[in-house]
């Protein structure tokens, strides 16, 4: 089978990437922040900080994988379809833990929600790469992008309420 056309996309995916590992980065960063807390929460780092980590890892693997020469359709919708599923289960693990806390209705939209969504699209595009290439690269790529955007606004949320309690605020 012949190779995907993801010459147009290689730009792109590794534009993504390269947001996606810096943003794992600063994850680090908040996760040292929060160590320095008087209060320790494993809730804290399983609900949110993990989770956040985890979501931006799959973005950096997806665009590594998409960035790969001569990846087939087959190999395509292999792949996806794994981290698609592994994704939502991961996101419906996460949303047990923390769904009980009082949190606004952005933090369960972008903590629990929308990821789940996002990877219910990664899935879609592993089943439709088979038979429409074009939308279903679209459809990830969308997807993609959502993820690094939930990613980006729950690193500086956690950062914002880590220093705010640091401070004592």
């Amino acid at each position: 089978m012949a190779a995907l056309p993801l010459t147009d996309w290689h730009d792109f995916y590794v534009m993504v990437g390269t947001a996606s590992g810096a943003l794992v980065g600063a994850s680090f960063i908040v996760a040292t922040l929060a160590g320095s807390l008087k209060e320790k929460s494993t809730t804290g780092l399983r609900g949110f900080i993990s989770p956040t980590v985890v979501h931006l890892g799959s973005v950096l693997v997806a665009s590594a994988i998409l960035t790969a020469p001569a990846l087939t359709p087959s190999a395509l919708a292999i792949l996806l379809g794994i981290g698609g599923i592994a994704g939502i289960g991961y996101g419906a693990v996460v949303a047990r833990r923390v769904w009980t806390l009082r949190l606004d209705i952005a933090d369960r939209a972008c903590y629990l929600i929308v990821p789940i969504l996002a990877y219910a699209a990664v899935t879609a595009a592993a089943v439709i790469v088979r038979w429409a290439v074009a939308p279903a690269l679209d459809a990830l790529a969308i997807a993609l992008v959502v993820i690094l955007i939930v990613g980006m606004r729950n690193t500086w949320d956690m950062a914002t309420f880590i220093l705010l309690r640091g401070s004592g605020t």
